[in-house]
């Protein structure tokens, strides 16, 4: 039963206040004051809530405050105004977006363990307990939410009928949303952190599922890995999304163990050959981490880095972190099972939070690293300048890229890099990237040639030649000789990993290029695109010829039995 005691009341008074932040930040326009004041009231508040009357024991609330304004401060300089060369990345903005609530996650576990702490330290058991519970609390919040806005929508529609509109106005206002959301959304996590037993309930039920789903997730993993010697590596290389992939089993079997594992005092209930299965699992992760690294690593190689990548090998090294801790569990002096999870997970959990703070920052954030290593992979000859991409220097990795893109503009101008024909060819891509500001840069195909351009290739930034999947992250051309006239027809072959019909352009007597036909539609065309640029690709006479009949022309359908 619901009564309004001096809890409700002051949870009810913070979501006042965080619906009255909102409000305020959404008539402040996309600027990095909005953002923070966003952050400010949903971190800070939140967790006021579920700290309850503990916010104010044993410090408690100083650390609290430390980090509420660490985050604000991330995010206004992340979201900061600097000019449209700045906005015209954004998967910083993103990754702080998504990575924030993780961070926000993780340290509010130790701040709701702060107050009820052991010496120093937190209690593993309270970890545990908040880790679990808390997302449980914010799904309640937030299903309370829904609940109360379906009864408004309904009271508004009901007034409708009669002809009363004032009602749906009212509902529909700025300050009626961001105030009621934020005052509903409070008094849930209040009902959450104050009814242990339907949380705990709640709990018991998904740890109950990560017991029956863990020998499952093992199974499958240890198949896995036992399939490899027969299999071979090659495979893995060849799909072009091994590294999540994997990262996902390993995650998931970690996950599961964890469920399992508990506080670290609870039975598993396994028998012991299950016991072993488990084991002989947690030997396989640090393998399968090692070949998604590697993996992404052969990304890193052979393109570069780029901000994505640099993420997916701090994902691996967390991962593996994990996987290793899970490993010297099995076998350090411990009492129970798996005993000193109860040391790792929190350090790692906390190391996770500073890298994750620290990619967020401008000293180490991975768009600096990542135009940085475009830009020497260039100077050094590993990226030939005919594949450099200037625009995404420039144009993709923020304030660093322009940085880095006016810096090797200066040294071409000057003379001070690359031999005479490398340079002209460089200064006359960078002079094209130049021009072009961020919108142009995003609409505009996004195109690159193995070997030599063919003549009127500047008609194939039409894009009623080169298509709409010739937008990010674009396509490439190659002229080949398909039909073995002596003239080079042009392929097209877009970028991206999923399935992708193939096009082909022919040149006619008046110097237009149009569309001739096009090839059966194939996955993961980048590999194809790996392979024409080692050479492993050539042109195959047809085996069947096509019949004309009275001027209608029969193309042979040759089944795959047949074709043997």
């Amino acid at each position: 039963m619901l009564t309004l005691n001096r809890s409700v009341y002051g949870c009810l008074a913070i979501g006042l206040v965080q619906g009255l932040l909102l409000w305020l930040a959404s008539d402040l326009g996309a600027s990095s004051l909005q953002f923070a004041l966003v952050t400010f009231a949903l971190v800070g508040g939140i967790n006021l809530i579920l700290l309850g009357g503990s916010a104010f024991q044993r410090g408690t609330i100083w650390l609290l405050g430390v980090f509420t304004l660490l985050m604000t401060a991330i995010s206004a300089w992340t979201f900061q105004e600097g000019g449209d060369f700045w906005r015209s990345s954004h998967w910083l903005e993103g990754s702080w977006t998504f990575f924030s609530v993780v961070i926000t996650y993780i340290v509010t576990a130790f701040l709701l363990s702060w107050p009820t702490r052991d010496g120093r330290f937190t209690r593993y058991e309270d970890l545990f307990r908040h880790a679990w519970d808390t997302v449980f609390i914010v799904l309640l919040g937030m299903l309370l939410n829904a609940v109360f806005w379906s009864l408004l929508l309904l009271w508004g529609g009901l007034f409708k009928m009669l002809g009363i509109v004032a009602l749906n106005k009212l509902f529909f206002t700025d300050g009626f949303i961001y105030i009621s959301s934020m005052m509903v959304f409070a008094l849930g996590l209040n009902m959450g952190r104050e009814n242990d037993r339907v949380i705990g309930l709640l709990r018991g039920i998904l740890l109950t599922l990560c017991r029956f789903l863990l020998p499952f997730s093992s199974m499958i993993a240890i198949v896995f890995v036992g399939a490899l010697p027969f299999t071979g590596l090659e495979p893995i290389w060849n799909t072009g999304y091994s590294t999540p992939i994997m990262v996902c089993l390993v995650a998931v079997n970690l996950f599961f163990l964890n469920g399992v594992f508990q506080d670290g005092h609870s039975s598993h209930g396994y028998s012991v050959w299950l016991v072993r299965m488990v084991d002989l699992c947690l030997l396989c992760l640090p393998l399968l981490v090692v070949l998604a690294g590697y993996s992404t690593w052969l990304r890193i190689d052979q393109y570069g880095l780029t901000p994505s990548r640099l993420l997916a090998m701090l994902l691996v090294l967390v991962v593996f972190a994990h996987s290793v801790a899970a490993v010297w569990a099995m076998f350090a002096p411990q009492s129970g099972w798996l005993g000193s999870l109860r040391v790792s997970n929190p350090l790692i959990a906390l190391a996770c939070v500073v890298l994750l703070l620290a990619i967020h920052t401008p000293w180490f954030n991975p768009l600096q690293f990542s135009a940085k290593n475009q830009v020497q992979r260039l100077l050094s000859g590993k990226t030939p300048v005919q594949a450099f991409d200037a625009e995404a220097l420039r144009y993709q990795l923020g304030l660093p890229g322009k940085q880095a893109f006016e810096a090797l503009l200066a040294q071409v101008e000057h003379g001070q890099v690359l031999s005479e024909p490398e340079r002209a060819q460089l200064l006359k891509r960078l002079k094209r990237a130049e021009g072009r500001d961020d919108t142009q840069a995003r609409n505009k195909r996004m195109l690159e040639w193995i070997g030599p351009e063919v003549a009127g290739s500047e008609q194939f930034d039409d894009p009623a030649i080169s298509k709409e999947d010739c937008l990010k992250p674009g396509c490439v051309l190659w002229a080949v000789d398909l039909d073995q006239d002596g003239q080079s027809e042009v392929l097209l072959l877009p970028k991206t990993s999923w399935r992708n019909t193939l096009y082909f352009f022919k040149r006619d007597p008046a110097g237009k290029w149009h569309e001739a036909g096009t090839f059966e539609a194939l996955d993961n065309t980048p590999h194809l695109i790996e392979q024409i640029r080692e050479g492993n690709a050539k042109v195959v006479k047809p085996r069947y010829q096509s019949l004309d009949i009275d001027g209608v022309e029969l193309s042979p359908q040759v089944s795959g039995s047949r074709a043997q």
